[in-house]
């Protein structure tokens, strides 16, 4: 699909580019060129007639006073001091070329206006048609070609089948038998072509009527030949594609190729300065595209049709092929997949050439080649490809990750430029093999167009590769690991900054490369800038709400007052921080539901995960039993604790304060404060308890 994009593109370029450079026929001789408009002006009583009047008006037409001093009478405009000499844009570029491709497109195939084409040829068509009928020589022509073309036809379509046992599609090929076939057809056909010289040599006076049915007769012949040969030779494909797969394609194409070898063999015979002088320049000229033209169109139709016949015969499976490490694989499998895709633009590069006056062109030797050079370009394609990932393994074991990012963003860069620099001297070189100087229009008019996208292609890499190493150094402080495996303390502040860090530097580079982009191709990007000022003031005032969520978020964010996986209350919910954006904070509750709750309606906040937490032991001690045995126990579950492993990292000091905290009627209350771990309060009172409890019953005391 790119491929076809890229050269689609190029068709609109190539048919301005011959334009601008003036090519109107460039296979042909420009003194061919110049005698033929000099027989449409003589052959046309208007022209002239108009001719001679523009002649005689300036044979008397005296200089004017200022010429005789030497002076040019063109105006010129000078820049003034201080003027502002904007240079034009890619847009104004695109649309003057689009404006001069419309002008000129009616004089582009012939050189003249294509209805005063039709009329010439109307005019000598009317005009020959009349004196062949008045002197009864066209007649006479008719009746004895008429029959001999017919009798052409059937002598071809019969010779056909002459030596169609040698060359069926036998699995394995018999070359020589095929080869003993073919050699057979083709002396059939001479040999009928001189019998058929021969015979009218004899019956017939040697004059340009004979001439001209010895012509037609040689390209009908031809074109049955050279469709039957075709065909022929796809018989040598019988054992890699198989007997029924070439027979197949042999009975279905040969009524596609047939019209379209004749179409294009009458079209060539046209340029035939003797049939062109019979029939009249204009007309052979309007004949010669037409018949090109229908060609294109029919080859279009059977390629729709029987595109994968077509790309069975020429390609078997490669399409379904795995991918391999062969580079010419890897082209031929793509090829395989997209051929159809470049055959359509192939065709339409074609009627772009005949639309531009090439009307000289050997389209199936050019598509060939346009082909070639396609397989070519993908072969050095799949190299390089081969080439940056092995270069990229490499550097992979090697280096870090922040540094094997970056160093992977500039070759996918690199890549993507190779890549580009190949699609583009493809492109020329398919453009020279179709007769367009595509290279010499950059380097001229082209400038134009080449300078504003290398600029705006420079702002979207150098955009790209800042991306990049951002990208990377923030993927690197995120991870869990350093470069040689080995975990490091990651702040939790850090992981919830980062995240919002990297959207907001992909949307600044967004729209910085957004307007350097349109300024280089030629849009005023301030008008842009005051619209977006003034959109963004009115959307301010009408979501103030939002703007006080997205500010207090702000200030949160840079105060650290929580992060991602801390535990917090908000007043009326509580939960387990599980995202954090710009404007919201979302709660994971006790119960699985998740919460969002705006910035803005957070007025004070509980964070449990900072620092530490404190554990308050706090017991009712009967006034039976001695108040400091219960707070020895309570000491003694506190050391045991804390000697086990389990518990010993929720363990941030001693158990302190410990003493009576109030004194009732019959009992005492003793409590104490121990710090602990953030969020492992829990945990430890379970324990402390269960500790303490055992302790009390080993020493028999009941609470």
């Amino acid at each position: 699909m790119k491929i076809l994009a890229t050269i689609a593109t190029a068709l609109l370029v190539m048919l301005s580019a011959s334009i601008a450079n003036g090519q109107d026929a460039p296979a042909r001789d420009p003194r061919t060129e110049a005698i033929d408009r000099l027989i449409l002006v003589l052959e046309d009583d208007a022209v002239r007639t108009d001719l001679l009047e523009q002649l005689r008006k300036m044979s008397a037409t005296p200089p004017a006073a200022s010429n005789q001093s030497g002076e040019d009478e063109t105006p010129t405009t000078e820049p003034q001091p201080g003027e502002d000499i904007a240079a034009p844009g890619l847009i104004d570029v695109l649309s003057e070329w689009s404006t001069t491709i419309v002008e000129q497109l009616p004089t582009t195939t012939f050189g003249i206006p294509i209805d005063q084409k039709a009329q010439q040829a109307q005019t000598q068509l009317a005009t020959r048609i009349e004196a062949g009928v008045a002197s009864g020589e066209l007649t006479r022509f008719f009746m004895w070609a008429l029959p001999g073309f017919m009798i052409v036809v059937a002598g071809g379509l019969f010779l056909r089948r002459v030596g169609r046992g040698l060359t069926a599609p036998t699995q394995p090929v018999r070359k020589r038998l095929l080869a003993v076939g073919v050699s057979l057809k083709i002396i059939a056909n001479v040999a009928f072509f001189l019998l058929a010289a021969l015979i009218l040599s004899l019956m017939l006076p040697q004059d340009l009527g004979t001439r001209i049915f010895l012509t037609l007769s040689a390209g009908l012949l031809l074109s049955i030949l050279m469709t039957d040969l075709a065909m022929a030779g796809l018989s040598a494909l019988g054992g890699m594609r198989g007997v029924r797969v070439v027979h197949f394609a042999q009975r279905r194409l040969f009524k596609w190729a047939l019209p379209i070898g004749m179409l294009s063999t009458f079209a060539a015979l046209l340029r035939d300065a003797e049939l062109r002088r019979v029939v009249g320049w204009s007309a052979a000229d309007i004949a010669s595209f037409t018949l090109n033209m229908s060609a294109a169109a029919i080859t279009l139709a059977l390629v729709i049709r029987h595109r994968m016949v077509i790309g069975r015969l020429i390609f078997g499976r490669a399409a379904h092929s795995p991918r391999s490490k062969n580079a010419i694989r890897n082209a031929t499998r793509r090829l395989a997949r997209y051929w159809h895709l470049l055959a359509y633009a192939f065709i339409g590069l074609s009627a772009v050439s005949l639309f531009a006056g090439q009307r000289d062109n050997d389209v199936f030797t050019q598509v060939f080649w346009s082909f070639g050079t396609v397989l070519v370009g993908l072969v050095a394609v799949a190299l390089l490809h081969r080439l940056y990932d092995g270069v990229l393994n490499r550097r992979r074991r090697l280096h870090g990750a922040v540094r094997h990012a970056l160093i992977a963003g500039m070759l996918r860069v690199t890549r993507l430029a190779t890549d580009i620099a190949i699609a583009l001297f493809a492109i020329v070189v398919i453009a020279r093999i179709w007769g367009f100087d595509l290279w010499s229009w950059l380097q001229a008019d082209g400038r134009q167009l080449s300078q504003p996208l290398a600029a705006a292609a420079i702002c979207a890499v150098i955009t790209w590769l800042i991306w990049v190493a951002l990208d990377a150094w923030i993927a690197s402080a995120l991870t869990p690991t350093d470069a040689f495996g080995r975990p490091r303390q990651r702040s939790n502040r850090a992981q919830t900054l980062l995240p919002l860090l990297r959207n907001s530097l992909m949307m600044l580079l967004v729209l910085l490369a957004g307007i350097a982009i349109l300024a280089n191709i030629g849009v005023d990007v301030t008008p842009l800038l005051a619209g977006a000022g003034v959109f963004g003031l009115a959307i301010s005032f009408g979501s103030q709400q939002l703007v006080q969520d997205v500010i207090t978020g702000v200030f949160i964010l840079a105060e650290d007052t929580l992060a991602i996986g801390d535990t917090i209350n908000t007043g009326d919910r509580s939960g387990v921080v599980e995202g954090i954006s710009l404007r919201t904070v979302r709660l994971r509750d006790a119960d699985g539901a998740l919460h969002s709750i705006p910035f803005s309606t957070i007025k004070a906040l509980k964070n449990s995960s900072r620092n530490f937490g404190v554990f308050r032991p706090r017991y009712s001690v009967p006034s039976s039993v001695d108040p400091e045995q219960v707070l020895d126990a309570m000491r003694d579950a506190s050391a045991t604790l804390k000697a086990n492993p389990r518990y010993t990292s929720a363990f941030m000091g001693d158990l302190q304060n410990l003493g009576i905290e109030e004194i009732n009627a019959g009992s005492v209350i003793v409590s104490g404060s121990l710090r602990t771990a953030p969020l492992r309060q829990a945990d430890l009172t379970r324990a402390f308890n269960g500790t303490f409890r055992a302790l009390l019953a080993e020493r028999g005391i009941e609470l």
